[in-house]
């Protein structure tokens, strides 16, 4: 089954690749890999190879790349190889040997991409490849998106053998006398991946004994289940789902009314780093009262009383900074411009709320900008009686989120702004004030 017209038909249907394509093949010296090279090079293609030396097992890492090297020569391929300190990565960053080295190998290999000028990277990755992946992912939780398995194309990642067998692949092989390496860590099933190799697909595969094709028929209808969900995700996102000033809102009301809100939101939530545990604690919280706050490694969200608001989680900003009477311009934490100017004679009202007028007379320099704290009060424009910050923010029936953004001018031990919202009364412009401070507040 296996051919060079068979990967030019592939290439071209499945990937959307014709034979002027110049391609960056990843070959490991193994069986597949050295196929994949042989087929590709029969079949005409523009390609040079990568080839990594994890250094993980002594002379048989260096005689995995002496083969691939005496076959880049035997084509006439160019040939790039990179020796990678495998372990004292993962031990730096605290992962595994696996996910270290498929760490170093695609940064690797999509450098070689933007360096070279190459239009793809293509793998070895066939059918049964694809099958312990399910499984894999069956015992992490991925959802329907792990368990539909390998796509042909994944961004710059092209995998033309997926349709083919192990079986496919070895006969190529033994009809084409390819050379090819043995990796003796594959037989060691404390690794997961081949402990479901060599341990549990084989019962599978007696009880039935068609069971790949069984189970590629079943990876490209859960493919097809993934692509109905993810056309249902796109439709709630447009309709319902507002991303403004680097938030993102989700209705509670439009989410509760949902049939499979659970998988809605998993899926609104997956990209930043939710998992599905914590998408169950959502969940159960939209029924609770509002301020309830789940976390991912990059990502906070907040039940709020109308949405699910999510933000990145940022650096602290400074918590306070000082303003001298000469300062013009303020680029951080946020952006403000200031001037002195003398009260003219038809001077009126700023309406905007981004644009404060203060009697210079009564400010007291240096201003302290900082957030506000609980406790904090001020005078409302307008007001005799003093309200606290907190107060205020429920009668604009702020969200939390917005609560946290919140930053207030202060002169001397006197709040004389609630930027953006509303200033002291016992600052402003009155038929006494001669000179007028303006600040305005950019929102950019």
């Amino acid at each position: 089954m296996l051919s060079p017209l068979y990967i030019q038909k592939i290439l071209e249907k499945e990937c959307g690749i014709d034979i002027s394509a110049k391609l960056l093949l990843t070959v490991s010296g193994g069986m597949d890999s050295m196929v994949l090279l042989d087929v590709m090079q029969r079949a005409g293609y523009t390609i040079e190879v990568a080839h990594c030396n994890f250094n993980l097992r002594g002379s048989e890492s260096d005689g995995d790349e002496q083969l691939v090297r005496e076959q880049c020569d035997r084509y006439r391929v160019k040939l790039h190889v990179k020796a990678f300190n495998t372990k004292e990565y993962a031990s730096e960053r605290g992962i595994s040997i696996e996910m270290a080295a498929r760490d170093l190998r695609y940064e690797w290999f999509h450098s070689l991409l933007e360096e070279r000028g190459l239009d793809a990277m293509v793998t070895a990755h066939h059918g049964d490849d694809a099958v312990e992946t399910f499984f894999l992912n069956l015992t992490r939780g991925t959802g329907i998106r792990g368990l539909s398995g390998m796509k042909f194309v994944s961004g710059k990642v092209l995998r033309p053998l997926l349709e083919l067998s192990r079986a496919d692949i070895e006969e190529y092989a033994s009809e084409n006398n390819i050379n090819y390496r043995h990796d003796s860590s594959n037989d060691e099933v404390k690794h997961l991946r081949n402990k479901v190799r060599h341990e549990i697909i084989p019962v599978f595969k007696e009880m039935n004994p068609s069971f790949f094709n069984t189970m590629t028929a079943n990876l490209k209808r859960l493919a097809e289940v993934e692509d109905l969900l993810e056309s249902e995700v796109q439709r709630f996102r447009d309709e319902s789902v507002v991303e403004e000033y680097g938030r993102v809102l989700i209705p509670l009301m439009r989410l509760e009314e949902h049939p499979q809100k659970s998988a809605l939101l998993y899926e609104i939530l997956r990209p930043y780093g939710f998992s599905p545990k914590i998408i169950g604690d959502i969940i159960r919280s939209i029924y609770g009262i509002p301020g309830k706050q789940f976390y991912s490694k990059t990502h906070r969200l907040i039940r709020d009383r109308f949405n699910l608001i999510l933000f990145e989680i940022m650096e602290t900003a400074d918590e306070e900074i000082y303003i001298d009477s000469d300062v013009k311009t303020v680029d951080k934490p946020v952006k403000l411009e200031l001037r002195i100017f003398k009260k003219p004679s038809d001077y009126k009202f700023s309406t905007d709320p981004l644009i404060a007028h203060f009697d210079a007379g009564m400010v007291e320099f240096p201003l302290l900008l900082r957030k506000w704290k609980q406790g904090d009060s001020f005078r409302p424009l307008g007001m005799k009686g003093f309200k606290k910050l907190s107060d205020f923010f429920t009668d604009l029936k702020l969200s939390i989120a917005d609560k946290e953004e919140v930053w207030v001018l202060q002169s001397g031990d006197d709040i004389m702004w609630v930027a953006g919202m509303r200033i002291d009364d016992r600052f402003k412009i009155t038929s006494r004030t001669k000179d007028i401070l303006e600040i305005k507040l950019k929102n950019e």
